[in-house]
């Protein structure tokens, strides 16, 4: 009776499975992502610089409120903060979409 564990097709199938390629990203998505990280950034960082959004964070962490972020002057920076965290993703992505469609567009 002949042993099927040792055939040639048997052990090329394990190697085969063994030896699969890591999984690559490429160049232009990695970009993509830099620049998501790098608006996401940016908003933290405009964030930070709200009154309205400092207190809350004093709030959160702290537990204590000074009530400067009260008036009506500290939060329309931190109302345009939350709708800028809203928009930008779709904003971005219509951005890249007419950016790439202009590329393939022009190479023709």
């Amino acid at each position: 009776m002949p042993s099927t564990l040792n055939t040639p097709s048997n052990s090329s199938k394990r190697d085969a499975s063994a030896y699969r390629p890591r999984p690559q990203i490429s160049l232009g998505f990695m970009m993509l992502l830099m620049l998501i990280f790098a608006l996401i950034s940016a908003g933290i960082l405009y964030a930070s610089r709200v009154d309205a959004v400092q207190e809350e964070i004093n709030l959160l962490v702290e537990g204590t409120s000074t009530g400067s972020g009260a008036s009506k002057s500290g939060r329309l920076p931190h109302l345009v903060f939350i709708m800028f965290t809203f928009t930008s993703p779709l904003l971005l992505a219509g951005a890249l979409s007419s950016g790439l469609t202009v590329l393939r567009w022009l190479k023709r």
